[in-house]
């Protein structure tokens, strides 16, 4: 038995707040139609930094969504016309005040498909190196955090670190950056 296919009838804008807009969908799945909302949100990045000693470039602030404050990789929207990789080195120097000097994809994820279409590109950044201040958004308050691959697995398991795309990146990362013998 394989799984039913909803069919999309009508779509339309339930509203635009910012940089999402919600859009309601009636869809119909084995029987009467029914309404389904998704959030269209711009394409992000995700980077972890890695200095020349091998430690983790992370960023702590203030989120919204859990009134708390987090530790995280750098990351961010990638504007109109902009490259994912531009996206993420400018993310990382305006976030944690660290420049990179190169920069290597750890591929993409979609960060919720229940309810996003986006894709989040994940970078490793090598070579990091503090260069000045976080200069932020308006809104938007950072510090870096430097932390060692065994503190950044710690912080993962205890929780310290539980934004979802920022154990995705760092667990690629860490893949990457200290690859197992064959």
């Amino acid at each position: 038995m394989g799984i039913t296919i909803p069919r999309r009838h009508a779509s339309a804008v339930a509203g635009t707040f910012g940089p999402l807009a919600v859009h309601r969908h009636e869809v119909v799945a084995a029987g009467a139609p029914y309404p389904v909302f998704t959030i269209e949100l711009a394409d992000w990045i995700s980077v972890a930094a890695v200095t020349d000693a091998g430690e983790f470039v992370l960023v702590r602030q203030f989120r919204y969504g859990v009134d708390a404050v987090t530790i995280e990789t750098a990351g961010g929207i990638v504007d109109p016309g902009e490259e994912p990789a531009a996206a993420a080195l400018r993310e990382l120097l305006e976030e944690t005040g660290y420049a990179a000097a190169s920069i290597e994809s750890l591929g993409w994820v979609h960060p919720n498909p229940a309810l996003q279409a986006n894709r989040c590109s994940l970078y490793l950044a090598r070579g990091a190196r503090r260069v000045g201040e976080p200069e932020g958004d308006e809104h938007e308050s950072t510090e870096p955090v430097v932390m060692s691959a065994d503190e950044v697995t710690a912080a993962m398991q205890d929780g310290r670190i539980s934004h979802v795309i920022a154990v995705v990146t760092l667990l690629r990362a860490l893949a990457a950056a200290n690859p197992s013998p064959r």
